[in-house]
C-alpha cells in the first residue's frame, strides 16, 4: 500500500514540474517576442495612452505561442477552447458577475486607501472613446490571455494529470505571481498579493468550472485600478484614465512602488474573497448532488 502511495505521489510531482517547466518555457519563448514588440513601440513614438495601451495587446505574443503548442500537442487543446465549451448563457452570466466582482473587490480597496489619506482622487481632463474601447479590448485580451496560460493551462492541466487540489492550487499561484517578477517596485509583498490572487482565481475556476468567471474578474480588477482611476496595474504606471488619483505614501493600504496590489489591504481583501468562494463553492455543490440524489 505504501509503495503505492510512493508511486502515486512519485507521479503527480513529476506532472507538477513537468506542467511548470513547460509554462515557463511557453512564457518566456513569448516573453522574449514581446521584448521586441515593446522596442518596436517605443519607436514609434506614439502618445503615451495610446502607446500604455497596445502595451497590453502584447499578450497576443502568449496567445500566439500557446496556439502554436496545442498545435503541436493534440490533446492539450482543451486548455485554449475551454473558453467556448460551456453554454453561452452561462458564459455570459459568469461573464458579468465575473466583472462586477472585480470591479467590487478593486473598488473597496481603492476606497479605504482614499478613506485613510494616502490617494486624492479627481476628475481627468478627458479621455478619448476611441483609445478607451482600445484599451477595454487591450485589458480584457491581456486578463484572458493571462487566466489561459495560469488557471487553464497550468492549474487545469495539473489537475488532469492527477495533482492533488492543494499542491495545483499554491504552484499555479506561485508561477502567477512569479510571472509580475519583472515589474517595477516588485518585492515580496507584491510577491504574496499576487499570489493569494493566484490563489483566489484557482479556487474559482475550481468552484464555479468557468474560465469566464476569472477573465472578466482579473480584467475589472486591472481596468479599474489603471483606466478608471490612473493607479499602476502591478508596477506599471497608468497613463489613460477617467480620475487622476494623487499618492500620499505607502502604507497598509496603498504601496507607491507596485500600486494597490501592493498593501496588506488587497491581501485581506483577497483572502477575505477566497473564503466565501470556498463557502459559495461547497454550497453550490451540495445543491447539485441533493438534485442528482
Amino acid at each position: 500500500m505504501k509503495q503505492n502511495e510512493t508511486k502515486s505521489t512519485v507521479k503527480w510531482i513529476e506532472a507538477a514540474v513537468g506542467t511548470f517547466v513547460l509554462g515557463y518555457g511557453l512564457h518566456y519563448l513569448a516573453y522574449f517576442l514581446r521584448a521586441r514588440y515593446f522596442t518596436w513601440l517605443d519607436g514609434l513614438g506614439l502618445e503615451e495612452a495610446l502607446g500604455h495601451a497596445l502595451e497590453y495587446m502584447g499578450h497576443l505574443f502568449f496567445l500566439a505561442i500557446m496556439v502554436l503548442y496545442v498545435l503541436a500537442v493534440r490533446k492539450d487543446r482543451k486548455y485554449l477552447t475551454v473558453l467556448f465549451t460551456d453554454k453561452p448563457g452561462r458564459n455570459l452570466k459568469f461573464a458579468v458577475l465575473g466583472a462586477l466582482t472585480g470591479l467590487a473587490m478593486m473598488g473597496i480597496c481603492i476606497l479605504a486607501a482614499s478613506l485613510n489619506g494616502n490617494l486624492t482622487i479627481t476628475p481627468a481632463a478627458g479621455i478619448s472613446f476611441p483609445l478607451l474601447l482600445l484599451s477595454i479590448v487591450a485589458v480584457i485580451l491581456q486578463a484572458s490571455i493571462e487566466e489561459l496560460e495560469s488557471r487553464s493551462l497550468i492549474f487545469g492541466r495539473m489537475r488532469d494529470q492527477g495533482v492533488p487540489m492543494g499542491p495545483a492550487v499554491v504552484i499555479s499561484a506561485f508561477y502567477f505571481s512569479y510571472l509580475h517578477a519583472a515589474n517595477p517596485g516588485f518585492g515580496w509583498l507584491p510577491l504574496f498579493s499576487i499570489f493569494v490572487v493566484g490563489i483566489l482565481y484557482a479556487l474559482c475556476y475550481h468552484y464555479f468550472g468557468n474560465l469566464w468567471f476569472v477573465c472578466m474578474a482579473h480584467m475589472m480588477w486591472n481596468f479599474t485600478q489603471d483606466f478608471i482611476f490612473g493607479l499602476p496595474d502591478s508596477g506599471k504606471p497608468a497613463a489613460l484614465s477617467f480620475f487622476n488619483s494623487e499618492t500620499h505614501g505607502s502604507g497598509f493600504f496603498y504601496d507607491e512602488a507596485f500600486g494597490i496590489e501592493g498593501s496588506w489591504m488587497a491581501i485581506l481583501v483577497n483572502i477575505a474573497a477566497c473564503v466565501i468562494v470556498v463557502l459559495i463553492g461547497r454550497h453550490m455543490r451540495k445543491k447539485q448532488a441533493a438534485v442528482i440524489e
